[in-house]
């Protein structure tokens, strides 16, 4: 009877390991490779931009329609497994009233949709507004940041499952350098 109870107990674990889900960013999760979800993004509209010439190792940059608009989006990715792990969405004004209306949208609507994450506001850093939503599924932030006579809003989908592997790495180089 122990072992029996022992076997149930492991299998509830195991499959409660191997449930988890992963964030959803424009109704895909988070999850493949970077071409993967770019072919996915795709599908919706989407094209890589002409800045995406300028991005860095492990980033791709997007454009394609966003709350009316057509936006750019940087998708980040592991460089060594191609894994994506976040999508960031940036907007810049010159005036802080236009910034300030697409924060107070954005966040109205994280709240409808994501309603059982954590809510936090302000962040500790120094932004003109800040918040995020955190789950089990990873952590959505979204900011106003005031930078050279302009304000940007930021708002990043960061999945926890493929975000940890990413942070656990770079550490080790981080150790590894000391």
């Amino acid at each position: 009877m122990k072992r029996f109870i022992i076997l149930i107990i492991s299998i509830l674990c195991f499959t409660q390991a191997f449930s988890e889900e992963h964030l959803k960013f424009l109704g895909f999760p988070i999850d493949g490779t970077v071409n993967e979800y770019a072919s996915k993004l795709m599908s919706k509209g989407f094209y890589i931009s002409p800045d995406n010439e300028y991005a860095s190792k492990g980033l791709r940059v997007m454009e394609g329609p966003f709350l009316g608009n057509t936006e750019s989006f940087g998708l980040h990715y592991d460089t060594d497994t191609k894994i994506m792990y976040s999508v960031v969405f940036c907007h810049s004004f010159f005036k802080v009233e236009e910034a300030k209306e697409l924060y107070d949208k954005l966040e109205s609507l994280l709240h409808e949709k994501h309603n059982e994450a954590t809510y936090e506001s302000p962040l500790v850093g120094s932004f003109v507004s800040s918040c995020s939503f955190q789950s089990n599924k990873g952590i959505i932030t979204l900011i106003i940041i005031e930078r050279d006579y302009d304000y940007q809003v930021k708002m990043s989908y960061t999945d926890r499952i493929n975000y940890i592997p990413v942070y656990k790495k770079n550490h080790q180089k981080n150790l590894d350098d000391m």
